[in-house]
């Protein structure tokens, strides 16, 4: 029994040996994978960065070049009135053909999309949170708000 004991502990040490081997050899291979899919997702990471920055040149570029007809127009015409109405509206023409939308200032306030620069107490004209007038206009670009309308608000009058 003795002789076999060695034998056995001998089997089962170079069973472990090459267990071992073997899972070195997996552990290398699926390193190496692994730093191959890193490399790949970086590269597909940086890709993406450039043809982003791409598109958002040429947006700028084809915005650039429509405002700066308005601008040409200004500098090119005696300043009137009328010309600087309807520069006004070309570039806001501009502007509305890429997603830019006026904050509705038609109804009650709406604490989103609108700021508060002065209140006047309500009456039958103008209930409680109605808004009375408009100071500046608001803009969403999309469905974020890009600037606030300013506006004059009817509050409940202290009593």
């Amino acid at each position: 029994m003795s002789d076999q004991d060695p034998t056995m502990v001998s089997e089962a040490i170079n069973a472990l040996r090459e267990e071992v081997e073997q899972l070195r050899d997996l552990f290398q291979r699926r390193l190496l994978e692994d730093k191959s899919k890193k490399s790949l997702i970086e590269a597909v990471q940086e890709q993406s960065r450039a043809t982003t920055d791409v598109l958002r040149y040429r947006q700028l570029e084809s915005l650039a070049k429509e405002a700066l007809l308005a601008v040409d127009r200004l500098r090119a015409e005696p300043p009137t009135l009328e010309l600087n109405d309807s520069v006004a509206e070309e570039l806001l023409e501009v502007f509305f053909r890429r997603d830019l939308i006026e904050v509705d200032d038609s109804g009650d306030f709406d604490a989103r999309v609108h700021q508060i620069i002065g209140t006047v107490n309500a009456s039958e004209q103008f209930p409680v949170d109605s808004i009375v007038s408009v100071a500046r206009t608001g803009y969403l670009l999309g469905d974020r708000l890009l600037r606030p309308a300013q506006v004059t608000v009817a509050v409940q009058a202290d009593g």
